[in-house]
């Protein structure tokens, strides 16, 4: 009974493993084809741009060259004064000669026209054509199955239209040129029922279609041919197969004189990973928690070297109010001195000296406010956010120009005090950089705005940008771009730990002109 469910086992792993390979070589099988397709695709894409590129190229190429022909004419021999006059047959001998040369370099020109300022045909050389279009410069123009392309030059003399000059071409010549520039082969269809195929068969060849509009009942068709492509489709299909018969062979074989080997080995593979299961988790979560406090210690030193940041700025905006008060003290004491104090007098000393005290604790108040937690999410504004911040900073930012543009009330739902908290990183980052590298007319220019559901915040400076390369690594902790007595390297680590697992969004840096910019993105939920 063992062996009977020994061998049972056996012929069906034996089965589920050989399933597995046959469609394993299917897959692959797919996959290429998948590949192939793939590369036909973008081959028939970049076909079509480079018809397109050579076709919007060649008009342009053959307006200007014949605009400049048409001027070149009428500018020389005087005929802006036989076409004033009208006189036809001076016009046809003096244009003659050149429209003949133009002709032997471009055969598919039909005809050169004259018009009057109105409109009326005064003349015309080579073949006639239909009549004037007033409302395009250059136009394409469909009489009896012939598609004709027409160039017009309108010419003027002292800000009054004189006359319009008009060249007319068979359409063939931009068949022509994208031939002989993509080697595809092409022609003109005149049907408005024709419905574009992507590709066809003839004489067991395959091709892909490229057509372009020319009037609403021409099209010009190309066709470029895939019939290697096709062919080596279906060569790696019959390829595939005969790889898995082979292999199927092999492997059975392979399976049928070693599974006992296999089996052991598996029970051996399957001990070793219980036991590797049973500490694998414990080990991850040890490592889970080392990371874990490794982050709050970072945030930690961040937030401490940001208070830090923020005592200097309390002491630059504290120092003329102290000078200040100190100034009314001495003058009181003066004026008790030489008895010369009254009470009108001390009332308004008294009086400035507590507007003083009143801003100097508001001051308090305002980065007290600034570094309390958020217990829980808010809707701000971001706009007030960035103006709260660069107002705590104002005082130690005194020599820097700072240049805003701030899009109003665009919404966000999150913690507004890291937010601030990440910005006043970015900025307090360049400052730095402009005190060590002593900045002639530093300036750091915000600019906060939404794109669909994006929010932007650019912040740019011109500190002669990043110098750590990879640039992505000023971001990792203790890497700092300044000098060690300034730089912890954890700020810019702080403020893409706050903008990307704090508030799903992305940090990057890049450099810029002569700068360095950050770059903000949130998501608007």
């Amino acid at each position: 009974m063992r062996l009977s469910l020994n061998f049972s086992t056996k012929t069906k792993t034996m089965i589920l493993v050989i399933a597995l390979f046959i469609l394993t070589c299917l897959v692959f099988s797919l996959l290429r084809q998948f590949d192939i397709r793939n590369l036909i695709n973008l081959s028939k894409e970049d076909f079509r741009n480079e018809i397109e590129n050579i076709y919007n190229t060649t008009l342009k190429r053959t307006k200007e060259f014949y605009m400049n022909r048409a001027k070149a004419n009428v500018e020389s021999d005087n005929i802006k004064t036989y076409i004033k006059k009208q006189d036809i047959e001076k016009i046809n001998k003096l244009t003659l000669v050149r429209f003949q040369v133009l002709k032997e370099e471009n055969p598919y020109l039909i005809s050169m026209k004259f018009f009057d300022h109105q409109g009326k045909l005064l003349t015309y050389l080579g073949e006639e054509s239909l009549s004037l279009n007033l409302n395009q410069s250059e136009y394409f123009l469909l009489d009896k199955n012939r598609l004709t392309y027409h160039i017009l030059t309108p010419f003027y003399e002292n800000g009054k239209l004189l006359a319009w000059i008009e060249f007319c071409f068979g359409a063939e010549y931009f068949l022509k040129e994208i031939e002989a520039f993509s080697k595809l082969k092409g022609r003109i269809i005149f049907d408005k029922n024709y419905k574009n195929k992507d590709t066809i068969k003839k004489d067991s060849k395959f091709f892909i279609i490229h057509s372009f509009n020319l009037t609403n009942e021409a099209k010009m068709v190309f066709y470029q041919d895939i019939t290697k492509q096709e062919e080596i489709i279906t060569k790696s299909f019959h390829e595939a197969l005969l790889l898995s018969l082979v292999l199927f062979c092999v492997i059975f074989i392979i399976l049928h004189y070693g599974f006992k080997v296999l089996i052991k080995r598996l029970e051996l593979s399957e001990n070793s990973l219980k036991n590797l299961n049973a500490n694998l988790e414990q080990k991850i979560q040890l490592e889970l928690q080392k990371r874990r406090e490794h982050e709050r210690i970072l945030m930690h030193q961040g937030r401490l070297a940001s208070m830090g940041e923020m005592i200097g700025n309390i002491a630059h905006q504290w120092r003329q109010p102290l000078t200040e008060l100190n100034t009314i003290l001495t003058h009181i004491s003066l004026m008790l001195e030489f008895e010369k104090i009254d009470c009108q007098n001390f009332k308004r000393l008294e009086k400035n000296a507590e507007s003083l005290i009143s801003y100097m604790s508001k001051t308090i108040d305002d980065f007290r406010n600034f570094f309390k937690p958020n217990v829980s999410k808010n809707y701000f504004y971001i706009d007030q956010a960035l103006s709260k911040t660069l107002k705590l900073l104002e005082s130690s930012f005194n020599f820097i120009k700072i240049e805003e543009n701030f899009e109003k009330k665009i919404q966000f739902y999150g913690f507004e005090t890291q937010f601030c908290q990440a910005v006043l990183n970015i900025l307090c980052n360049a400052k730095d950089i402009f005190i060590e590298r002593r900045i002639k007319n530093p300036y750091i220019k915000i600019v906060a705005f939404k794109k669909g559901r994006n929010i932007i915040i650019e912040i740019c400076d011109n500190a002669q940008g990043i110098t750590i390369s990879p640039i992505e690594k000023i971001f990792e902790p203790y890497i700092s771009s300044k000098h060690a007595n300034i730089g912890t390297g954890i700020g810019l680590y702080m403020s893409k730990v706050i903008i990307e697992k704090n508030f799903k969004g992305s940090l990057l840096a890049s450099n810029e002109n002569d700068g360095a910019k950050f770059s903000i993105c949130l998501i608007d939920f």
